[in-house]
């Protein structure tokens, strides 16, 4: 038990600990009222009145599970049904002296009940408090309270039946029953929602679902058909068992024989459940490990074909009783926790009542045919047979819906995001919109104008429209005129040359210059009093070839050099609605023009004709928002000389990091694998994480776009093994240094606080870095879903997120991964990984001395400046070697740090003031 033990973390012992005691008092005393049941019944009633019983045990289940008040729900159901059975079986010890055969029916039926009752209580109880992945770390500790009340059981009944008649067998089931019920009533108590404000709050409650809805569900309706076809399996083995024990056992050995039989092989359980149990869940999933027991039995009933009578029989029951109450059921119960909590109830409700006992009376309904036409034994094998191959079909077909389900989950627990594509105007729809070109409301107007462009249908927004009093909505419009090529607005555009303000006028003029240039109304404007105009004239007269040579380039130069902000905007907008080769110069002069608005009008221009001579110009406009956009169509619509271009400036480390860290996303635009290979090559070698991180992107938006475009994996996956490097190393000086401020409460100053926040900042970009990485070599799966899931404020999302992981991934990745995303904090993430010697060795200073040698600027100057505060003075050096190295707001820190140091008492504070 120790490795089941290891898995529980300290907030879940004391409720683990109960549901172990409680499950142990429960199959203590059930292997006992079996025991006893089994010897009593067929020393006196022959074994082919067995199916009777059995029909009968599954009538009267159904009846109690699905009656109007349900013997099963409630916090403390399982207390009372524990209770009330201590005193059913104390009568049955009672009435078992007459030796009445009436007593003997009524018993049977009774301990198959109680059986079903029992742990449809228990179970229900545990998949309320706990999620997947705590099922598969706990389940595996409280099961093993099944199998060691079993063997406790079964050998306490061969001790009685060793020294006693085989009734008092009953008497101790009942003991055993109502001591149970005290930790049965502990559990419900720590399951059952508190009272708060003086109140209790209300229980949710689980209204009726009709056994057609839940069959309508994909996966509930496999667990159903699963169960119903292993109940069949086992019903038939549990028959022919029985029936050759009675054949070849005297009466008076049944009950030593039974107590025996069932000691060892529930001590056979008790070892697959503390042994392998655990470990074939977390090796197969919970799906995979359902599949053990029904190829075993299929081995069973082909021996049983081949004549091997009892001795296949008891290998057959061997193997079902030592898997069907450890592993098979242990797996069974993870697979319910992640259907909702409502259909669940139900589900299990239909599982264990109506699917368990309702295949049960069909078995038994079968078998009472089987007698009758007095079939041999080759016939109930073969059914074995059958039934174990359909359990075993249905159970590897599980894994498709038991996946869907966390998918489902994750989808549920995110917001819809609405996509971006509008549907097509119809009829009504265009009235709409025609109506709000009429309104008042210019954001109404821009906002219809803005749809109308977006659906390709400017030429039905009237020419009028320029009589606006909105300059804004004027200046739309006349750009999207332009672009469409209209004349229809020309007459209004010249008016509005003529006595518009200067923005509208030099407007007006470029858009009518674009579809109608006049030379002589651009000449009159070259002697406009405004700057604007002008500058707009000038674009117009050179691009139509009125002004060429020396002339237009002395002109052009006087507006670059000499012009103001407005006009130099107005004549870098001029040039991209004219884009000529004659431009290019002044294009190149204004693309470091101190104005952002120059640049912005500057990057649009080369877009709307971009050539190789722009390149050098173009990347420093990625550095600014206003500016990125224009520049990346331009470096876009330039083709392979861009993708060489950029890729050189990715790996050129002079390059300031403001703009290189748009060259990715810009890379990433082209779509190609020349790109691709650039993004791949750099991204293990890159020092900045913020570059990684966009190359990351960059990769991300391709995959996206193009699916089908390769990747090369090894380069992928060298850097998911950098990534889970950094996260340890990240966990592993988070916990250092968070124990050593709890050691040392003197360390805890406000750059330690920064610091501590700092780390647990980059471990989340870490793990989205990763994600990003596990997205670009699984394209299949929205890992962007799973890792939103892993942060989400209810806890069965985050549980549905790591239990697909445990799904997708295959090992040995899978179980780094899990590691990473535990929740159990720094310790339990490099417990798992192997790494917690190394926080464990690594000392306070030692620590601070790693982080002055990291990449990271910011957590450079966090660290020398704790250390100044500290008072280390033997890190000293390591601040005065790393000083030259840093930027100038940087290295202030680290002179503040050192004067911290050279006088401890903040003398030199005083000095300065």
């Amino acid at each position: 038990m120790p490795n089941l033990l290891a898995d529980i973390r300290p907030d879940e012992r004391r409720g683990a600990l109960l549901a172990f005691v409680t499950l142990f008092g429960v199959l203590a005393g059930h292997t006992l009222l079996e025991t006893g049941r089994d010897a009593l019944f067929l020393a006196k009633v022959p074994a082919d009145r067995l199916p009777f019983v059995y029909l009968a045990i599954a009538l009267l289940a159904l009846a109690v599970t699905r009656g109007r008040r349900p013997l099963v729900g409630g916090g403390h159901g399982l207390a009372t049904w524990l209770v009330a059975s201590a005193s059913v079986t104390l009568g049955f010890w009672a009435l078992s002296a007459l030796e009445a055969t009436w007593v003997l029916y009524a018993l049977y039926v009774w301990a198959g009940l109680f059986g079903t009752v029992a742990t449809l209580q228990f179970w229900l109880l545990l998949g309320q408090t706990y999620t997947v992945p705590q099922a598969k770390r706990l389940y595996g500790f409280i099961g093993a309270g099944s199998v060691l009340g079993a063997v406790s059981g079964a050998s306490l009944a061969s001790l009685v039946t060793s020294a006693l008649p085989t009734r008092h067998v009953l008497l101790g089931a009942a003991v055993v029953f109502l001591t149970a019920a005290l930790g049965a009533a502990r559990l419900s108590l720590r399951t059952t929602t508190p009272r708060r404000a003086g109140r209790r709050v209300a229980r949710p409650t689980h209204p009726g679902r009709s056994p057609r809805e839940v069959l309508e569900h994909p996966y509930a309706r496999r667990l159903v058909a699963l169960v119903v076809i292993a109940t069949l399996t086992v019903t038939f083995l549990d028959y022919l068992f029985k029936a050759e024990v009675s054949r070849t056992v005297s009466p008076e050995g049944l009950g030593s024989f039974f107590a025996n039989f069932y000691v060892a092989l529930n001590g056979l359980a008790l070892v697959v459940q503390l042994v392998l149990t655990s470990r074939l869940i977390h090796l197969l999933g919970a799906h995979r490990a359902l599949v053990i027991l029904p190829g075993l039995l299929m081995l069973g009933a082909g021996g049983l074909l081949a004549g091997g009578a009892l001795v296949a029989v008891l290998l057959a029951k061997g193997a079902d009783g030592s898997l069907r109450h450890s592993l098979h059921r242990t797996s069974l119960e993870v697979l319910f926790i992640p259907l909702p909590e409502r259909l669940r109830f139900h589900t299990k409700r239909l599982v264990d009542a109506a699917g368990h006992r309702g295949a049960q009376a069909t078995a038994s309904l079968l078998l009472l045919g089987l007698l009758a036409a007095d079939a041999p034994l080759p016939v109930f094998a073969a059914a074995i047979l059958l039934f174990a191959a359909g359990w075993l079909t249905l159970a590897l077909r599980l894994r498709a819906p038991y996946l869907e389900l966390f998918r489902a989950r994750l989808r549920e627990g995110s917001v819809a995001q609405l996509g971006d594509a509008l549907p097509r105007l119809d009829g009504d729809s265009l009235e709409a919109v025609f109506a709000a070109l009429g309104s008042e409301d210019p954001a109404q107007v821009r906002a219809a104008i803005d749809l109308l462009a977006d659906q390709g249908k400017v030429r039905l927004i009237p020419a009028v429209l320029l009589h606006h009093d909105c300059p804004d909505v004027v200046l739309r419009l006349l750009e999207l005129f332009a672009e469409a090529g209209r004349r229809d607005f020309v007459p209004i555009a010249d008016r509005l040359a003529r006595t518009a303000p200067p923005d509208l006028r030099a407007a007006a003029l470029r858009a009518r210059t674009a579809v109608a240039p006049d030379q002589l109304l651009l000449q009159r404007c070259r002697a406009d009093e405004s700057a604007l105009v002008q500058a707009t004239a000038l674009v117009g007269l050179v691009a139509g070839g009125w002004m060429a040579g020396p002339t237009a380039r002395a002109a052009l130069g006087e507006v670059v050099r000499h012009g103001t902000a407005e006009a130099r905007a107005a004549l870098a907008r001029a040039i991209g609605f004219q884009p000529h080769e004659i431009f290019h110069d002044a294009l190149l002069a204004l693309a470091s023009d101190p104005a952002l608005a120059v640049r912005r009008e500057v990057a649009r221009a080369m877009a709307a004709g971009p050539v190789e001579r722009f390149l050098p110009a173009l990347l420093p406009l990625l550095a600014h928002r206003d500016t990125r956009a224009p520049a990346r169509d331009a470096l876009v619509a330039l083709g392979a000389p861009a993708v060489a271009f950029l890729g050189h400036a990715l790996s050129d480390p002079a390059l300031p990091l403001r703009v290189r860290r748009h060259v990715p996303r810009t890379l990433s635009r082209f779509d190609t694998r020349a790109a691709a290979d650039l993004l791949l090559a750099r991204l293990t070698d890159e020092p900045s994480g913020m570059v990684r991180y966009k190359i990351l992107r960059g990769l991300g938006r391709m995959r996206a776009v193009s699916p089908e475009l390769p990747l090369d994996r090894r380069v992928l996956a060298a850097a998911m093994d950098r990534t889970l490097e950094l996260a340890l190393q990240l966990a592993t000086w988070h916990l250092v240094l968070t124990r050593g401020g709890q050691d040392d409460p003197s360390r805890r100053t406000p750059a330690h606080e920064l610091i501590e926040g700092l780390l647990v900042d980059k471990s989340r970009h870490a793990l989205e870095r990763f994600f990003r990485l596990l997205g670009l070599t699984l394209p299949g799966e929205d890992f962007e879903r799973i890792h939103r899931g892993l942060f989400h404020a209810d806890r069965v999302v985050r549980a549905s997120s790591r239990e697909l992981l445990a799904h997708i991934l295959e090992p040995p990745l899978r179980d780094r991964v899990l590691a990473l995303v535990d929740e159990g904090g720094d310790e339990a993430l490099l417990s798992r990984a192997g790494a917690l010697e190394r926080a464990e060795t690594l000392g306070y200073e030692a620590l601070l001395g790693e982080m002055l040698d990291h990449p990271s600027e910011t957590l450079r100057c966090l660290a020398a400046y704790h250390v100044g505060e500290l008072g280390l003075g033997r890190l000293g050096p390591r601040l005065e070697q790393m000083r030259p190295t840093l930027g100038a707001a940087s290295a202030r820190v680290v002179e503040r740090a050192l004067k911290l140091l050279a006088h401890p008492n903040g003398a030199w504070r005083m000095h300065e003031a």
